[in-house]
């Protein structure tokens, strides 16, 4: 007998008992030194950051970039493309060209937004003690009109909290926000950090889409050297088509909430409410939250609006809730159609779940990734349906028949 084979089982023993020793030790270390992993892992999050950022901006990048580089491949003749150094020359122009249009689209987005967004903070932040001296002089009317009322009803012992509070707003608060200007050098520190980031970030992402082929052929390549080739295919298939879920989600909800931000700029500008850069930056950026998003915005936008006018805030409340109804019904099914193929519960669940446990991210990223792992376990579901000859359908399998009439 072949000593290889002789030896087989004890070998195969012997690497099982080590896999289950060190998965014993690891999950041991991991429930013990929970705190010592966790800031591990922030700090190499930290560290590579601009990876991270590269990777989102290909994966944004990369549609705009298929899309110049199949028009330059069709302006180009069809001789020259025979030519392996004229391809990648179009495949690195169609990069830098995607690149320039993404950093330039942003600037034009900031030149926008951010001069009107400054100038409504600032405002709102020198017309604060305003407000504080609108509340106390309504408390002071209010009371001074009711004071018998408010006797009768055992109001008095809660004003001293109010005076209280007031004084602390006036203060504290106040002083604060003044001194939140001294803050400035740190900010300046922080921008840079992350303007360094951002040039790193924009070289890998130039990496990343030079060399997408690559990476993913040998990604193919661990998938079918480790699996069986039916296994691999699937693998492969199921990847394709969350890559095509997650693009079309993410691209179709940021240019959603793009048209629904300059619709909202420009509706406040004409409806006369308070800073309304500030309030269509907001709108703009929560309403990529799926569902949830322009409740979120509409709760700090319309306490602005209600600080400056109590009736203009009941006219934003209205302006939102058809705003809302207008993207819901008409502009968000024109842009995303069906593109996660999930039912609205599910689109509330894992908006609830991913919210939970990863915050405003996964409120963002609920959606997609819910979507990607239901269409897995719907494919493996008919997968074991066919396999034992029943009906996919599910109207097959409602009443208390089973699918076969049994």
């Amino acid at each position: 007998m072949n000593k290889r084979h002789q030896y087989g089982p004890y070998i195969a023993v012997g690497v099982t008992a080590f896999a289950v020793i060190a998965a014993a030790l690891l999950l041991f270390f991991t429930l013990f030194h929970l705190s010592a992993l966790r800031a591990f892992l922030r700090t190499l999050a930290h560290i590579l950051r601009p990876i991270f950022l590269g990777m989102i901006f290909a994966f944004l990048l990369l549609p705009v970039h298929r899309g110049i580089f199949g028009f330059l491949v069709a302006m180009t003749p069809e001789k020259r493309l025979k030519n392996k150094g004229d391809v990648q020359f179009l495949n690195v122009l169609a990069i830098i060209l995607s690149l320039l249009l993404a950093v330039f689209l942003l600037y034009l987005l900031l030149a926008m937004a951010l001069p009107q967004v400054y100038l409504s903070i600032v405002g709102l932040v020198n017309a604060f003690p305003d407000y504080i001296n609108s509340v106390q002089e309504w408390l002071q009317k209010f009371l001074a009109d009711n004071l018998e009322d408010c006797l009768n009803a055992d109001i008095l012992p809660n004003l001293e909290s109010v005076t209280t509070t007031v004084q602390w707003l006036r203060q504290s608060v106040l002083p604060n926000l003044t001194g939140v200007m001294s803050s400035v050098s740190a900010l300046v520190v922080s921008l840079a950090l992350l303007l360094k980031d951002l040039l790193i970030a924009l070289i890998v992402t130039f990496y990343l889409l030079i060399r997408k082929d690559v990476f993913a052929a040998q990604s193919k390549k661990i998938v079918y050297s480790m699996l069986p080739t039916h296994v691999g295919d699937l693998v492969v298939e199921e990847t394709r088509s969350a890559y095509r879920i997650m693009s079309g989600f993410i691209n179709g909800k940021l240019l959603d909430s793009l048209i629904i931000g300059v619709i909202a700029l420009v509706c406040c500008n004409l409806l006369k409410f308070p800073y309304p850069a500030l309030l269509a930056t907001i709108i703009g950026v929560t309403n990529v939250i799926p569902f949830f998003g322009p409740f979120i915005g509409a709760i700090p936008c319309g306490l602005l609006v209600f600080l400056d006018s109590p009736i203009k805030c009941v006219y934003f409340a209205i302006f939102i809730l058809v705003l809302q109804q207008f993207d819901g019904n008409i502009l968000g099914p024109k842009i995303l159609g069906d593109s996660t193929g999930l039912a609205s519960f599910w689109v509330l669940f894992s908006i609830l779940l991913f919210g939970g446990l990863f915050g405003f991210a996964g409120m963002v990223l609920g959606v997609p990734v819910f979507a990607m792992i239901y269409s897995v376990l719907r494919r493996l579901v008919h997968y074991g349906l066919r396999r034992r000859g029943l009906p996919e359908d599910t109207k097959f399998y409602l009443g208390k028949t089973g699918p076969m009439g049994k």
